[in-house]
């Protein structure tokens, strides 16, 4: 243990409201006094002190007492006295810095997050869940479970929780996805062993699958079921790069086998497993196009448009992020200029969400020549999330296209990413997305047009149904 670190102990009844009722006063102060000193001051420090010194304050009285002084700091720092021995570094090992983290994240959310209007978060018991849990957590990797599970109960698609010395490395040599309700692997690269498309896992390392893709889930934030599922999926993937997992898997003729399959390949950017998809611009059939919006860029789109002015049909692909284009691809779907979703800010002048006032705004796009003239279809799932539910919130309000797939991650809007002492970085939305109509986006997303879903026989034989479909939508 590092100097200065304090084991984990359980909190006293006492001790867990003294904390519940410093948290409160904490995140007042910080964010709502109207002075210069509280705009300047080492709130870091002040939570690390004040959690330490709430904690074991004997009574009410003595509680207010301890609080009077502590706060008493905010204007005079210099009579702040030590917390921890010179050169403490907080860490998710040190249960003081694992309390003090809970009360300046809770506080975050508490007086800023968009959406609890809609997602019906019992926040104030989440707070104390929080508080227990980091009380006692073994290390900073349990801890990391604690605060992930805290930010789940936001249902915000964009919450994430992430710890810079625990970042995953590896990732297994396979995808998988819940298909006619099992664990599916979906595809398999090589060191996978036996495992073949339409295998259905069935443990992991001794666990039930279900068991463990549910347990996964549970400290997943999501708006909607489907980025919940997508999210989990992929971090039952990642881990140490090197480390073997033990999976007991079926064929789908039913015969049942074990292989140990070892993380190596990244679970991220390059080196990592990509869904099999045509060329990212390419003729599917005569006169029927694909595009891959997660992976071209403008120049990319500008390169084919004269080839794609031409198509009978256009399929779109948007089960990812297109993080390299602008809105180019829809101002040559329109004739007129159309607008995105309604972009709202809280402005925030009082504690607790109250008396919230918005800013609102939206921005529009220009039609292009030539516009694309063909029948056009998007797919969709449950990763379209984000930028590329702006863009299908444009084609679902102005009718551009089919939509064929499933329904997207229900979550737009601009990130507020912050950290916390001990290496960890949350990510949240701190923007209110509408639809154009002025109505719910958040939880509900955009719904497909022409639904479909993925079957054990279409995997097994390394078909994609979804993009199957859309073919079969543009070439009518």
């Amino acid at each position: 243990m590092g100097e200065g670190n304090e084991p984990p102990r359980p909190l006293t009844r006492r001790g867990l409201e003294n904390l519940v009722a410093f948290t409160r006063r904490f995140g007042n102060v910080r964010y709502f006094h109207p002075s210069a000193q509280a705009a300047a001051a080492d709130w870091e420090t002040l939570a690390l002190a004040g959690v330490q010194t709430a904690e074991k304050a004997g009574s009410p009285e003595e509680l207010a007492c301890a609080l009077e002084e502590l706060f008493r700091w905010v204007a005079a720092p210099e009579l702040q006295p030590p917390v921890k021995p010179e050169g403490f570094e907080p860490s998710g090992n040190d249960r003081a810095s694992r309390l003090a983290d809970v009360v300046l994240a809770w506080n975050v959310f508490q007086h800023f997050y968009p959406y609890f209007d809609v997602v019906q978060a019992d926040w104030p018991a989440e707070l104390r869940r929080a508080l227990a849990a980091a009380a006692t957590d073994a290390d900073e990797r349990a801890f990391l479970i604690t605060l992930r599970r805290l930010v789940a109960a936001l249902h915000d698609g964009h919450g994430n929780v992430t710890l810079s010395s625990q970042e995953a490395a590896g990732a297994l040599p396979l995808l998988w996805d819940v298909v006619a309700g099992g664990l599916t692997v979906t595809q398999v690269a090589g060191g996978a062993g036996e495992l073949r498309p339409g295998d259905e896992v069935l443990a992991i390392d001794g666990r039930p699958a279900r068991q463990v893709l549910a347990a996964e889930e549970a400290l997943a934030s999501a708006a909607t079921e489907g980025w919940r599922r997508r999210r989990a999926l992929t971090r039952l993937l990642g881990g140490k790069r090197g480390e073997a997992v033990r999976l007991d898997a079926r064929h789908p003729g039913g015969a049942a086998f074990t292989v140990n399959v070892t993380r190596s390949l990244s679970l991220y950017g390059e080196g990592s497993l990509r869904e099999a998809r045509p060329e990212k611009i390419a003729e599917v059939k005569p006169g029927i196009f694909y595009v891959d919006l997660d992976r071209i860029s403008d120049d990319d789109f500008r390169s084919a448009l004269d080839r794609l002015a031409a198509a009978q049909g256009i399929v779109f692909d948007l089960r990812g992020y297109p993080r390299n284009l602008s809105m180019i691809v829809i101002a040559h779907l329109t004739d007129r200029p159309v607008t995105s979703a309604r972009w709202a800010v809280p402005v925030v002048t009082r504690p607790d969400r109250q008396g919230w006032e918005w800013e609102s705004s939206d921005w529009s796009v220009q039609p292009a020549e030539p516009r694309l003239a063909g029948k056009i279809a998007f797919v969709s799932d449950g990763r379209t999330i984000s930028y590329g539910e702006t863009y299908l919130g444009i084609v679902e309000h102005y009718r551009l296209a089919e939509i064929v797939g499933a329904p997207t991650a229900g979550t737009n809007g601009n990130i507020n990413p912050f950290t916390l002492p001990g290496g960890y970085r949350v990510v949240w939305t701190g923007m209110r997305v509408l639809k154009h109509d002025g109505s719910r986006h958040h939880g509900i997303g955009i719904r497909p047009t022409v639904p479909v879903s993925r079957t054990l026989q279409s995997v097994a034989a390394g078909r994609d149904e979804l993009l199957e479909k859309a073919i079969e939508v543009v070439s009518q």
